[in-house]
């Protein structure tokens, strides 16, 4: 779906410049989250500009919006519908999906990979980043958030996705419980870092846990003190599970994350943080 093949700031593949690209995003995917959170952190805003999608129109994919934020042809995009926008661009297999970065000196979709822009935003852009913008991917924590990314991207974002959206009800209740063991997981490290009681330590085992490499810095956040990309990976998973997604569920039993305190005091922190929950996520996620 998408693109084939994402381009990467990263490669050299694509050049860092100000006002040639231009996202699109919805507030009410977690995966545009991601990367729309990295914006506001660096201090890209008005860098990359954003063209908002609230939701499907008539041909079944993400609608763009005209200049009074209603349904209509995207002033800068020249689109109605995300697919025009895919349409023209080199190995595209439908659906078109968010987030999308559009190249506007071609029109076309260069990246569609919530991961890859998270992470060339905090790297190759950072000529670009605001004064006192926070290092999203300290190279002396790399092993680090390697290893939280590749985890979480596992246990926790694949499975929520397979829990909530998938049509077989074996597939989907496997990965809910997945879920559900891996916030137990995390639960249990950020206890043990933070001096909390782990709620749900007893039953687990060494297999359930990340590589040793994500576990010899974690403290208040997954790599540290301080949050990094893979707070953010985690954070918008679980910020969809706690207002959208547990109901989904299979048998629409799933715990509130305050059944995990030291997740759900994680997730408070970073939710209560300047940046991490904009406007149009704040509206889409009825906060």
């Amino acid at each position: 779906m998408g693109l084939a093949v994402s381009h990467r700031f990263t490669d050299d593949d694509l050049p860092v410049e100000a006002g040639r690209y231009r996202l699109v995003a919805s507030g009410s995917c977690p995966w545009c989250r991601r990367v729309l959170i990295a914006r506001r952190l660096l201090g890209l805003t008005e860098a990359i500009p954003v063209s908002w999608t609230y939701g499907r129109g008539e041909d079944g994919y993400w609608e763009l919006t005209g200049p009074d934020g209603a349904p209509g042809e995207d002033p800068v995009l020249g689109a109605r519908s995300l697919a025009e926008v895919y349409a023209t661009t080199p190995g595209y297999e439908p659906p078109p999906t968010v987030p999308a970065l559009v190249d506007t000196t071609t029109g076309q979709v260069v990246s569609d990979d919530s991961g890859s822009l998270l992470f060339d935003l905090a790297t190759a852009w950072w000529d670009l980043h605001r004064d006192g913008a926070p290092d999203l991917y300290p190279l002396g924590r790399r092993n680090s958030t390697d290893a939280w990314d590749r985890w979480v991207g596992e246990h926790v974002n694949r499975g929520h996705a397979v829990a909530t959206h998938s049509q077989d009800e074996a597939a989907a209740a496997e990965a809910a419980n997945g879920v559900l063991v891996a916030f137990d997981v995390i639960d249990t490290l950020l206890a043990r870092a933070t001096g909390m009681e782990a709620s749900r330590e007893a039953g687990l085992t060494m297999l359930d846990g990340p590589p040793l490499s994500s576990l010899v810095s974690i403290g208040q956040f997954l790599c540290g003190d301080a949050p990094t990309g893979s707070d953010i990976r985690l954070f918008t998973t679980v910020q969809d599970y706690e207002y959208r997604g547990r109901q989904g569920y299979p048998d629409g039993e799933a715990p509130p994350i305050s059944f995990w305190p030291a997740l759900a005091r994680w997730f408070r922190a970073l939710e209560g943080r300047a940046g991490w929950v904009g406007p149009e996520e704040r509206s889409a996620l009825g906060l």
